[in-house]
């Protein structure tokens, strides 16, 4: 309603205004009309004179007249008396019903008078015109005036002339109204229905109906907002369900080391166990594995919040790699091949650098054969130093290397502990290099074991003087 009010009130101020603008053209119009008749007054005068010379006013003025335009009339003065001898009548109904002219030291006085009923008006012009000298059909002296005269009528055309004018004015006005008020309706519920689906989806997705999606359709803007909302909702669909992932994936986690020591400590107390020791020492494995599987969700969970502590600094990257070779138990190991030049530097966590190669490193190693190769490659490239871990002996499908950064994910269905540990290494290596502004990704190449799999990353370079 505001829109087709404000359109309602543009639409008249700019009727208002064509109004204004053509009554002041018609009046300055008219102005130059009247002007423009008045200069040829002077010629008409002369040709009316020759006309009557001589033979004035035997036969009246009616000829005359006939010649004469509106609002003029025509008089004829005594030369010597100064008195009027004929005249016209102007065409008016507003001159009066009686007319008297009197022509003294060169101004003509013209009074007029008009009765309607008992009712009496008078009126006197004064004028100082140039006279054409006239014979009169006695011989005498006159001079003949042609003066403009007062009227009504000259304004009955032009008040015509503006009620015709505010009446199409009016009517135009209402007819573009009436088109305006019904297109900003069309206007209005074209972007409103959109925004309503809008308003609808979102009030859906507020329930926790992630499902819920759009037709991009309107305007522009409405389009590129209905494909937004659409990437919002499939992104807290995404979000909803790795959500239930995680709930799902860490009470399967728990579930296995939990279980194992509740069997273990069963049988220890039932005297089952054939070496108590043994059975301690089994407890106290699966107490670690619980206690490291905590540590890394916690560790996780940082670094998703970015609320990890960080020491960045410029680190040499084989210094790190060698560090993190020792860690993980390979640096004699003859599968092992480095290929990282001394000069190259990162700037990075030192310890969390060390942590990123380790989880690259243990999860190779893992799915390496006894013949098979680990090779490690770095390269700057512009801004950026690459690293890549690459094992030959295993190979993953496009749907694994799309989730091997995933929590808790496993190429093996059967998520046993021969083929991993916690199914968080990846994930942590991956929130702690975009935590320090890097990036990483995976590729594999062949679908059997003869096949490779590369996991790297990427942090930015640094410079060590």
């Amino acid at each position: 309603m505001a829109v087709g009010g404000l359109a309602l009130a543009a639409i008249g101020l700019v009727a208002l205004a064509a109004r204004h603008e053509t009554r002041l053209e018609f009046l300055r119009f008219a102005d130059e009309q009247r002007r423009e008749a008045s200069s040829r007054l002077p010629a008409l005068a002369q040709r009316l004179a020759a006309d009557l010379d001589g033979r004035c006013c035997e036969a009246g003025l009616a000829g005359a007249a006939r010649q004469l335009p509106p609002d003029v009339a025509l008089l004829v003065i005594d030369a010597a008396s100064g008195t009027l001898v004929a005249s016209t009548r102007a065409p008016s109904a507003a001159v009066g019903d009686e007319l008297t002219a009197r022509l003294a030291g060169g101004v003509l006085s013209i009074e007029i008078t008009r009765r309607i009923g008992s009712r009496v008006t008078q009126g006197q012009l004064r004028f100082q015109l140039r006279p054409v000298p006239l014979r009169l059909a006695d011989g005498r002296s006159a001079q003949v005036y042609l003066v403009p005269l007062p009227g009504a009528d000259r304004r009955e055309p032009e008040a015509a002339f503006f009620d015709a004018l505010d009446r199409r004015l009016l009517a135009a006005t209402a007819v573009v109204g009436l088109f305006a008020l019904v297109a900003t309706w069309a206007m209005v519920r074209g972007v409103m229905r959109p925004v309503e689906a809008l308003q609808a989806a979102t009030r859906d997705v507020a329930g926790g109906v992630f499902t819920r999606r759009v037709e991009p359709r309107g305007s522009r803007e409405t389009i590129a907002l209905g494909r937004a909302f659409n990437a919002m909702a499939a992104e807290l669909a995404r979000q909803e369900t790795l959500r239930r992932e995680l709930v799902h994936d860490v009470a399967h986690e728990l579930r296995t080391p939990l279980t194992d020591l509740r069997c273990r400590l069963e049988a220890v107390i039932d005297g089952l166990a054939p070496d108590p020791r043994q059975a301690v020492r089994d407890l106290h494995d699966d107490v670690r594995h619980l206690a490291r599987l905590v540590d890394d969700l916690q560790e996780l969970a940082q670094a998703e919040a970015r609320t990890l502590p960080l020491d960045v600094r410029p680190v040499a990257l084989e210094g790190a790699i060698h560090a993190a070779l020792r860690t993980a138990g390979l640096d004699v190991d003859a599968r092992v091949t480095l290929a990282v030049a001394p000069e190259l530097a990162v700037r990075a966590d030192p310890d969390r650098l060390r942590q990123i190669v380790v989880n690259l490193l243990t999860n190779a190693v893992r799915y390496t054969p006894p013949d098979g190769a680990i090779t490690i490659e770095a390269a700057g490239a512009d801004d950026l130093v690459r690293v890549q871990v690459r094992n030959t002996g295993s190979s993953l499908d496009a749907a694994s290397v799309g989730r091997i950064f995933d929590r808790f994910y496993r190429a093996d269905p059967a998520r046993g502990r021969a083929t991993g540990g916690s199914g968080l290494g990846l994930a942590i290596v991956r929130q702690l290099v975009e935590a320090q502004g890097g990036r990483v990704w995976a590729e594999s190449d062949g679908q059997s074991d003869a096949g490779s799999v590369t996991v790297g990353f990427a942090l930015p370079r640094a410079q060590i003087g």
